[in-house]
């Protein structure tokens, strides 16, 4: 039978009784019905047979599909991030161009965190900004609290406040990090502040997070009652 009989065979009938009345035939024609080398009483099926008897499932057959090399860089750049923003933007992009992978759902719940902390870094009360979160001495501890802090973890903000050093810039940025603590939920740092306002003489606002110590669960000890007088 030559290529021309066969395809008008093919053509006028789609259900399984022909696919099977077209794998005789080649098998027929090919001599394949003949036991091929292999097992013990085996019979090789050519690829072209399969091919006829279960065409749909060639067709969904999944190819290997070539490693995107610019997956691993953005995995790590997401890893590394500091910046909640940033870990946002990155965290996005990986969704979007790698949906399928295994870190998906680290990638969602990184942005999830880092979209949360990015919204108390908007709010008015929390003066801290990009450059707080700079590690320029690399040292590993300071790193990881920036990272943790960079996800809402209340504890590394408040770690990073008491680093800070006794200069200016160092107070600012202690203030900062601490109504960044308060923000996520410290109670020591929301004491913290009450006491520096009151150092500072700014009562009202010591008041302020004196309560939100208390509302946190902080019991204050009894000299904060003196620092009143």
């Amino acid at each position: 039978m030559g290529d021309g009989a066969m395809f008008r065979m093919q053509g006028g009938r789609q259900g399984p009784g022909w696919r099977l009345v077209a794998a005789a035939v080649l098998l027929v024609m090919g001599g394949y019905g003949r036991a091929q080398p292999g097992a013990a009483g085996a019979v090789a099926v050519p690829d072209a047979v399969m091919a006829v008897l279960a065409p749909d499932a060639a067709r969904r057959a999944p190819s290997s599909a070539a490693v995107d090399p610019a997956e691993p860089e953005l995995r790590a750049a997401l890893q590394q991030a500091l910046w909640p923003a940033d870990i946002v933007r990155l965290a996005s992009d990986y969704l979007r161009l790698y949906p399928q992978q295994a870190a998906e759902a680290d990638a969602d719940r990184l942005r999830q965190r880092a979209q949360a902390a990015a919204g108390v870094l908007r709010r008015t009360d929390v003066q801290l900004f990009r450059g707080a979160f700079a590690a320029p001495g690399g040292e590993e501890a300071v790193v990881d609290d920036l990272r943790q802090a960079a996800l809402g973890d209340a504890a590394a903000a408040l770690r990073q406040a008491q680093r800070l050093r006794a200069s200016d810039d160092g107070r600012r940025r202690q203030v900062g990090w601490l109504q960044y603590a308060t923000a996520l939920g410290s109670h020591q740092a929301a004491y913290a502040l009450a006491l520096h306002y009151r150092r500072d003489s700014q009562p009202l606002l010591a008041a302020q997070y004196e309560a939100q110590a208390t509302a946190l669960g902080f019991v204050p000890p009894p000299s904060l009652d003196h620092l009143r007088k």
